[in-house]
């Protein structure tokens, strides 16, 4: 039984104890496979069943492992057992290593795959097929390598006053579609790419506004977001609890509410551990326990600001849209609750607005209610984020670097943020910063055309002694 990513932090934040040992306890005793032990798993079943790894050879005789330069222990040893049976193709470039922050992933993996298996190398390192005819890889190795930028059209950096930033970043989106259409690109891609998430929530605010640049009015950017969504995801399915007030059972579905509210603060807990977060969690269990007791809960401004709500009547007319509006501004109005009235608000990123509308109103149309909301909207929201993440890129789409790995689009815009989310930050690395310079460098790499950088005028250079632009 896999345990992904979102649910293992869950799972840790809840744990009191040595979570590295849990983890592996639940493999050994239950079979449930934390995603970083699945790797791990699979070798020790090609090194102790022998049937199993001579079936996988006869099944794959030639196996190409992609981004091999950011393999884990792990996978290593993973890659290993199967070299010893099929033809592995390895697939790496060392320029592109942005996973530091994982202590298993060995910068030094290239040598040991030399020294170990001495594989016949191929250096393709001089080919570009996403951008041969541009200078941006070029441009984005310069950066890399903190040598002289070159001479290029493809490549502008843009550093604009604070009061002219967010109007800068919207010009360069507009221009950067402008541009492609002029080259013939009918429908062209443009990625806005940040290194933090809370970057891209501010970008994806600003892209929302009008703003004026040069004197001309710039109009909002239709565009979809990439991220990581738990917490989004959570304070949806608040909503979708409320929508299944029926006005009924006002103990069941009181402290449904409560309990959903409950994983919601958890889910935030697992992500940045905080006192107040466990607190919350802990009030609207507490709660709802209660209630099922017959108990009146401790009053508390969020707790009894629910159960005012519930008490008052959410009026539900069977438009999805408007009764998702109404039960969300009853949060905004519940004193305590306006951090996750923010959240549901960044539902819309995901672009699954219609899917859920679709979905609840299918259920209403069935049963004249909204029962099982939470569940249609988690659905919803996950079909969308893996459609988004797979689909070939159309238009204008916002997501971290890291995301963006992997992806290629025909212009980028990447944007280093103000106050938070910068590339090259002395609070994470020191200079020469060598993580920071890789992550610019995928982000820069993933255009085909053209790549405009959008950074604070009083940035630190791209590159040592660069003229000031």
């Amino acid at each position: 039984t896999p345990l992904f990513p979102g649910p293992e932090k869950v799972a840790k934040a809840a744990f009191d104890g040595d979570w590295l040992v849990e983890r592996q306890r639940m493999a050994d005793e239950q079979g449930v496979f934390a995603f970083d032990l699945f790797a791990g798993g699979a070798a020790r079943v090609l090194r102790e069943v022998e049937s199993v790894a001579r079936l996988i050879a006869q099944r794959y005789p030639v196996i190409i492992v992609d981004e091999f330069q950011d393999t884990n222990d792990a996978q290593w040893e993973f890659v290993q057992l199967l070299a010893a049976r099929s033809h592995v193709v390895f697939l790496a470039d060392p320029d592109q290593r942005i996973f530091e922050y994982d202590d298993t992933v060995d910068p030094l993996r290239l040598d040991q795959l030399r020294e170990l298996l001495d594989p016949v190398p191929f250096d393709l390192g001089g080919d570009n097929h996403r951008s041969p005819d541009a200078g941006i890889l070029q441009y984005a190795n310069a950066v890399m390598r903190n040598q002289p930028l070159p001479e290029t059209g493809d490549v502008k950096e843009l550093r604009p006053y604070p009061r002219a930033f967010e109007a800068t970043v919207h010009a360069a989106v507009i221009w950067s579609f402008s541009q492609m259409r002029q080259q013939g690109i009918a429908h062209p891609s443009v990625a806005v790419l940040a290194r933090a998430n809370s970057v891209v929530v501010d970008i994806s605010r600003l892209l929302s506004e009008p703003h004026t640049f040069n004197n001309q009015t710039l109009s909002p950017v239709e565009h979809e977001v990439v991220w990581d969504a738990d917490l989004t995801t959570a304070a949806a399915l608040v909503i979708g609890s409320m929508l299944e007030w029926e006005g009924v059972d006002r103990v069941a579905e009181l402290s449904r509410t409560y309990d959903v509210l409950g994983d919601y603060y958890e889910v935030k807990n697992s992500i940045k551990a905080s006192t107040t977060a466990v607190t919350n969690m802990a009030r609207f269990r507490t709660a709802a326990v209660k209630i099922r007791a017959g108990q009146v809960p401790r009053q508390q401004a969020a707790v009894s600001g629910i159960a005012g709500a519930y008490d008052t009547g959410l009026t539900l007319r069977g438009d999805p849209m408007v009764d998702w509006v109404g039960a969300r501004d009853v949060l905004g109005a519940t004193s305590g609750l306006s951090e996750l009235f923010t959240n549901v608000r960044f539902v819309r990123f995901f672009r699954a607005t219609d899917e859920i509308g679709s979905r609840l109103m299918a259920r209403w149309r069935e049963t004249g209610t909204y029962s099982n909301a939470p569940d249609i909207i988690r659905r919803a929201i996950e079909a969308n984020i893996l459609g988004t993440e797979h689909r070939e890129p159309v238009g204008c789409m916002l997501m971290t670097a890291h995301k963006a790995k992997g992806k290629e689009f025909d212009a980028v815009v990447v944007v280093d943020g103000r106050f938070r989310g910068k590339f090259y930050e002395d609070r994470d690395e020191a200079a020469p910063y060598l993580q920071g310079r890789r992550l610019l460098r995928v982000a820069i790499t993933r255009a085909r055309h053209k790549v405009i950088l959008v950074r604070p005028y009083d940035s630190i250079p791209l590159v040592d002694n660069q003229a000031v632009v």
